[in-house]
């Protein structure tokens, strides 16, 4: 890799942390050959590093440099700090998985180091990409950039799951079975998925490609809102009475065309020669079958609903205008990810609301349209930074 494409890698990574919560701490790499990689230097706020910041390094020289002569598959690191990582990290020696996309990355444990060598990192991120660094922070170590920032930001998650979830009961560890199901979903399927450079374009009109174009800025916003993480999350808008429109799974919403959004039948499921939808197309078929009136679906992996999400609680909504237009926050049954029971539970719980919190995973929210649904769920996610005293 050239200079110059380091560089607007670091700058598209940097543009990841968007800092309108917490602020991170830290600094990141990315190798750019055998002996070179770029480095943003110091420990600085990663959402405002500039590119004067970026420094060239050998890959003889700085921790970085170990971590990268030793695995050649890693081609991307982010140390990160900020107040939940340090805390929830200080005592103890893991954290058990309590949701799902963290469970992805890790297993069943997010393992925490006190130890901060190379040669620690190294031995730390043997089986995994992501760990702690006891009551300092947390480390990414990925094949490429984009991986390393949803990484890292999964794992702040995570740690403010332990932190506010004290506030409702505390986090609840999912099963060793169900984590470790989780994670070879992930590495053996997930990450395997829609791959292919350019898919055959199946032929839409003008008010399908508008609708196509929606999915794919509003997908962009799920990301740039602190709503989602990577390719995490999914939308998706009823076509007509027979068919939707949903995003892809395992790609990132600022990689997705007009031509990677996938037309699935409502009834069967069947979406012939396109990329492979979302894994929660069922749940999206099952409430535009159930629901005449949703028009627009989105499903969330936020900080403040995951908290909820890893303490299995849901919560009222106090407000009465948001109150009459949505209902309150319910907690459905667990079910696993893409399955039919998840669809069944997901309808269950939405009789009588417009949005639901999925145990473990993250929120659902249904509507008239994309801008209003995605109002509905930034709505939610700040009631729910409110109740878990984010910003006391």
């Amino acid at each position: 890799m050239d200079y110059d494409k380091g560089v607007l890698l670091l700058e598209n990574a940097v543009k990841g942390f968007h800092g309108k919560f917490k602020k991170m701490y830290g600094q990141m790499a990315v190798r750019l050959d055998d002996s070179s990689y770029l480095a943003t230097g110091g420990t600085k706020i990663l959402a405002e590093i500039k590119t004067n910041e970026f420094e060239l390094c050998d890959i003889n020289s700085g921790d970085f440099g170990e971590i990268f002569k030793a695995r050649k598959d890693i081609n991307a690191i982010i140390f990160g700090c900020s107040s939940d990582t340090a805390s929830a990290s200080a005592d103890v020696s893991s954290i058990p998985a309590s949701l799902e996309d963290l469970a992805m990355l890790t297993g069943p444990e997010l393992k925490v180091i006190s130890d901060t060598s190379s040669e620690a990192l190294i031995q730390a991120v043997s089986d995994t990409n992501v760990c702690l660094i006891k009551g300092i922070g947390a480390i990414a170590a990925c094949s490429n950039l984009k991986k390393a920032v949803a990484g890292i930001q999964i794992v702040e998650k995570a740690c403010e799951a332990e932190n506010h979830g004290k506030l409702i009961g505390g986090a609840i560890a999912l099963d060793t079975e169900t984590a470790l199901s989780c994670r070879n979903s992930f590495e053996n399927d997930y990450t395997n998925r829609n791959e292919e450079s350019h898919v055959n374009f199946i032929g839409f009109d003008e008010d399908e490609f508008a609708l196509r174009s929606q999915l794919i800025e509003f997908g962009k916003d799920l990301v740039r809102h602190d709503l989602s993480y990577g390719s995490w999350g999914n939308l998706s808008v009823r076509l007509n009475e027979n068919e939707m429109l949903i995003t892809p799974s395992s790609m990132d919403y600022f990689e997705i065309k007009p031509e990677d959004i996938v037309r699935v039948n409502l009834h069967t499921l069947e979406y012939g020669d396109q990329r492979i939808p979302s894994s929660e197309a069922p749940m999206h078929a099952a409430i535009y079958r159930k629901r005449s009136d949703a028009d627009s679906i989105i499903h969330t992996h936020s900080n403040a609903i995951s908290v909820f999400a890893a303490c299995e609680k849901g919560f009222a909504i106090e407000d009465s205008a948001l109150k009459g237009l949505i209902g309150d926050i319910l907690i459905t049954e667990y079910a696993p990810a893409g399955s039919d029971r998840l669809a069944e539970v997901v309808c269950a719980a939405m009789e009588n609301t417009h949005a639901c919190i999925i145990p473990h995973h993250g929120a659902v929210f249904y509507g008239p349209s994309l801008d209003v649904v995605f109002a509905i769920a930034e709505a939610v996610e700040q009631k729910a930074r409110n109740l878990l005293l984010y910003d006391t």
